[in-house]
């Protein structure tokens, strides 16, 4: 058994994202040397025998905070479920989370995230990646959600802090992380109801609380509908859109239009038009 789990999650409509996901995990010895876990939001038999195949262990989570009876879908008890993992997967040292709609591009992330959780009991990426384009609307309903559910004095400390993206997150098994995001996580749920408060309640914990919490480079989850990756020709990657053009190691496929098409610039001149799931790109990458 490694000391270290990569769990994600999903329903039946899901699954060929997080095969997808888990095939490009896999690819990397620096993963595939790890013990994966699935998250099992309504999977059908065939599909949990594939995943079986892979040596994935599943499990079915249950409602452990108090999330409202009409919010209790199986797309929502997965937000709930990050918050246990430990407790569905006891053993590990540290616990990966790893989106079903992102995928790997280079293992550059897997060492950063371990090593981040174990010096400093927490890993996490800040949404602040070169070129990201936040929207009014978009930074207006992160800082609402803060203020409505941890008042204005701790809401306004948080306000000009970069948010973050819990799609990638790493957690040391002692850390205490686990109790005081599930404590706020609950705060959320009591009084908006609203089960996609997930985040902002770990941002809370990080920073209200100030909990040691290592902050990684956007490059080890990336969201491409924030800021559009370049081509690389000559190392058949995806890269950030500035110089020194480090390849991107994580892709999130956050939003959704998962496989919308993008017209990436190449430091060729010549334009890439390719839609950015991993079975898309896998023709295009160097050794998928």
């Amino acid at each position: 058994m490694s000391k270290e789990i990569i769990i994600t999650g999903g329903d039946a409509n899901f699954f060929g994202f997080m095969y997808a996901a888990l095939s490009s995990l896999r690819v990397h010895e620096a993963a595939a040397q790890r013990d994966f876990g699935i998250i099992d939001q309504g999977l059908l038999p065939a599909q949990k025998a594939q995943l079986r195949a892979l040596g994935c262990k599943i499990i079915e989570p249950t409602w452990t905070l108090p999330v409202p009876a009409e919010a209790r879908s199986l797309r929502n008890i997965g937000l709930v479920a990050r918050t246990a993992l430990r407790d569905y997967f006891p053993g590990y040292e540290i616990y990966l989370w790893f989106d079903a709609d992102a995928w790997v591009q280079t293992p550059e992330f897997i060492p950063a995230f371990i090593e981040g959780a174990r010096s400093q009991g927490a890993a996490v990426v800040t949404e602040n990646g070169v070129g990201y384009r936040k929207t009014w609307s978009d930074r207006k309903w992160w800082g609402a959600n803060m203020l409505a559910n941890f008042g204005i004095r701790a809401g306004l400390s948080c306000l000009f802090k970069p948010s973050i993206n819990i799609g990638v997150l790493a957690l040391k098994d002692t850390a205490p992380h686990w109790d005081t995001w599930r404590h706020l996580y609950a705060r959320a749920l009591e009084r908006c109801g609203k089960v996609n408060q997930d985040q902002h309640a770990f941002f809370a914990a990080i920073h209200v609380h100030r909990l040691s919490t290592a902050f990684l480079p956007a490059r080890f989850n990336w969201l491409p509908h924030l800021s559009c990756p370049v081509w690389d020709e000559s190392k058949r990657a995806l890269c950030e859109p500035v110089a020194p053009y480090r390849p991107l190691s994580v892709i999130h496929l956050a939003g959704p239009r998962k496989d919308r098409p993008y017209t990436l610039p190449a430091l060729s001149g010549n334009a890439l038009q390719t839609a950015l799931t991993y079975p898309a790109m896998q023709p295009h990458l160097l050794g998928a």
